[in-house]
């Protein structure tokens, strides 16, 4: 596995590597590479049609590793709750967006809060990077419950959904 990880209280985030891209269509082979179980339907369907274009993007450029999805594990039971990342590198603002999910049967306990916080800590801490936004649906009111607590406020509202960005 890559040695760049975030490790929160209850959380380590490990960034999508190549070989882990490739290895999450055998979940089997995903489980050994990551040490941890993964939940039904993992990855989800959004996940699953980004993982071939994230793992082209490491082939031509492996220096974009942690600029795209990253997995959630807990660090007690090692089972992967969710992902998170980053739709790619900074762009010409010193942008990047954040998105995330966490797997139904493991809502409702913070871990959303806590994996976008430590991708959030983690972007801005790169001397790249000033900003980082999200999108989210209005109505998805865990969402903008979580985007609210990382730190980032409403910026405006296109093609239906909320914009959000860091203060």
């Amino acid at each position: 596995m890559p040695a760049l990880r975030l490790d929160t209280e209850r959380l380590t985030l490990v960034p999508i590597s190549l070989e882990l891209a490739e290895a999450l269509a055998d979940p089997p082979a995903a489980e050994r590479l990551l040490g941890a179980s993964l939940p039904a339907g993992f990855p989800s369907p959004d996940l699953a049609e980004l993982l071939p274009v994230h793992a082209g993007r490491l082939r031509d450029d492996p220096g974009l590793l942690g600029f795209g999805p990253w997995v959630a594990v807990t660090r007690e039971q090692a089972v992967v709750v969710g992902d998170g990342g980053f739709v790619g590198p900074p762009d010409e603002r010193r942008t990047l967006e954040l998105g995330y999910g966490v797997a139904e049967s493991h809502r409702d306990r913070g871990y959303a809060t806590e994996l976008a916080a430590a991708l959030v800590g983690w972007a801005l801490a790169l001397p790249e990077v000033d900003r980082v936004v999200a999108r989210c649906e209005p109505g998805n009111a865990p969402s903008i419950r979580v985007l609210e607590k990382v730190g980032l406020r409403r910026a405006g509202e296109r093609d239906g959904l909320l914009l959000w960005e860091t203060a």
